[in-house]
């Protein structure tokens, strides 16, 4: 195939903490009836269990999350869609500095919960071939999301630390790009609903607010196989209630960051990228994250 095109298109975010947001160059199109499979490491440091997004006071984590994903695109009414399915495990170590919960650190790995995601262009996103595409403009767009986190990741109610959330999550998503020459601007806005989680540390009932986010992407293009952009995130809301308590936990951060994306070939490729915590309200989480991500598509 001779034609060069973003491998992040008709992309998404992940569980709330293994990765807060979307990557630069995520929602651009790409021709349609392509397979594109994605690997994910993940370097997580935070006050927040990866299994939701609720910091707990003295907790340090350190986690190592593997995602594997696969997305296919497809023609709906001569718009560029895509259907994905994506997979994290995490290797987790946690620890108190207060021993609320337990001394020393503890240890968990298993699978987290899977993810199905509906994605759509409604402006912008021709459904292209592969030969329409090659001499295609790219240009302004708008595309949308539906995201349905399903509770099937490792959950024991009994613990603190879990890798699985036990409990449904739904994602809208609106994203918007457009390009100024070599670069692109992307705003992204998109809102978690939660489900409830009937077995929360033990026989608790957790509720959830939703968790209202947006986030910016200014990306330049080095040359065709090299491409840097800075990333930014903004988000409110989210406040929980357990056993119909209010828990006076109003989250609202803002996280930074930067992406280097390459194409070794135009069937493979991928980014590293980095973003922190860079002002939190208490009770927020504070996260840091290294990604390194590899992908293929034919």
């Amino acid at each position: 195939m001779g034609y060069r095109y973003s491998l992040g298109a008709l992309t998404l975010s992940l569980a709330p903490l293994l990765a807060q947001a979307d990557n630069a160059r995520d929602w651009q199109n790409t021709p349609i009836d392509l397979n594109l499979v994605f690997g994910y490491y993940n370097l997580v440091d935070s006050n927040t269990p990866i299994d939701n997004a609720l910091p707990i006071k003295g907790l340090s984590v350190n986690a190592d999350v593997y995602i594997f994903r696969y997305a296919r695109s497809f023609d709906v009414a001569g718009r560029n869609t895509a259907i994905q399915l994506l997979q994290p495990y995490a290797d987790v170590s946690a620890s108190f500095d207060n021993g609320q919960f337990f001394n020393g650190t503890q240890h968990n790995g298993g699978m987290g919960d899977t993810t199905l995601v509906l994605a759509h262009n409604f402006i912008g996103g021709p459904a292209l071939t592969a030969e329409q595409f090659a001499g295609w403009t790219p240009g302004t767009f708008l595309s949308g999301a539906a995201y349905v986190t399903m509770p099937t990741g490792d959950y024991d109610k009994d613990r603190v630390i879990n890798i699985g959330s036990n409990r449904w999550v739904f994602k809208p998503e609106l994203a918007f790009g457009t390009p100024f020459g070599p670069t692109w601007l992307e705003i992204n806005a998109y809102a978690s609903l939660y489900g409830d989680n009937h077995d929360y540390i033990g026989d608790n009932k957790l509720e959830q607010k939703p968790l209202y986010s947006i986030e910016t992407h200014y990306s330049y293009t080095i040359n065709r196989a090299l491409w840097v952009s800075v990333d930014g995130t903004y988000t409110r809301g989210g406040e929980s209630r357990i056993n119909g308590d209010w828990q006076d936990n109003k989250q609202e951060s803002a996280l930074a960051g930067a992406t280097l994306g390459f194409n070794l070939t135009p069937q493979f490729g991928g980014l590293v990228a980095y973003s922190d915590t860079v002002s939190e309200r208490s009770g927020s989480p504070d996260v840091n994250t290294w990604t390194l991500r590899l992908q293929y598509v034919w």
